[in-house]
């Protein structure tokens, strides 16, 4: 159960199923890439990306009920490449991902500016539909849903080019490290 100690950042909005392809060909992930939705709801971008292009995913949820679904599907699928992680995503470090997908708010998206750059200089980040606030994307895509008969955009961005000088010199400067929990593939997975 959700209480105070963990708010939610935003609520669960699935990601139509026409759209999670094309954000994953949009981030453009390969067998060598680590994927992390933040905020992964019920795992659909995370097992996606593993099944289309075998790359090692990890999903980040608050929501446990969620995770139980995300890991229950996956394990019927039998991907050893894809992993589920009840935690906030505001607790977690990108260190060493490849590219980070994720559908929140540019609200929430500033919330976590901090996460996010701590993702490697040169990791692909995609936001479906809210923009991050004062960050220039690299690509901004517009998508056509079937799913609900709507346009989307897409925003690509990578930290050393996108992210605001002041932000990056403090993110990629010698700080010392925060507390944030480092992503991992909880099983071991080889392509």
């Amino acid at each position: 159960m959700l209480g105070k100690r963990h708010p939610r950042l935003d609520p669960f909005v699935p990601t139509g199923w026409d759209m999670v392809g094309k954000i994953i060909d949009f981030a453009e992930p390969d067998e060598n890439s680590v994927l992390v939705d933040l905020g992964s709801g019920d795992g659909r971008m995370v097992i996606e990306a593993a099944k289309r292009y075998g790359c090692a995913s990890i999903g980040v949820e608050l929501n446990p009920q969620l995770v139980e679904l995300a890991d229950k599907r996956a394990r019927m699928l039998g991907l050893s490449n894809v992993s589920f992680l009840n935690a906030d995503v505001r607790t977690v470090s990108l260190e060493g991902v490849t590219h980070v997908v994720a559908y929140l708010t540019s609200n929430a998206l500033r919330e976590i500016e901090h996460i996010l750059l701590t993702a490697p200089a040169d990791a692909v980040i995609v936001t479906h539909n809210y923009p991050i606030r004062g960050w220039q994307p690299v690509v901004v895509l517009d998508a056509w849903s079937s799913s609900d008969g709507k346009w989307h955009r897409l925003y690509k961005y990578t930290p050393r080019l996108s992210a605001p000088m002041l932000k990056k010199s403090k993110a990629l400067g010698a700080s010392p490290r925060t507390s944030n929990t480092p992503l991992r593939l909880v099983k071991s997975w080889r392509p």
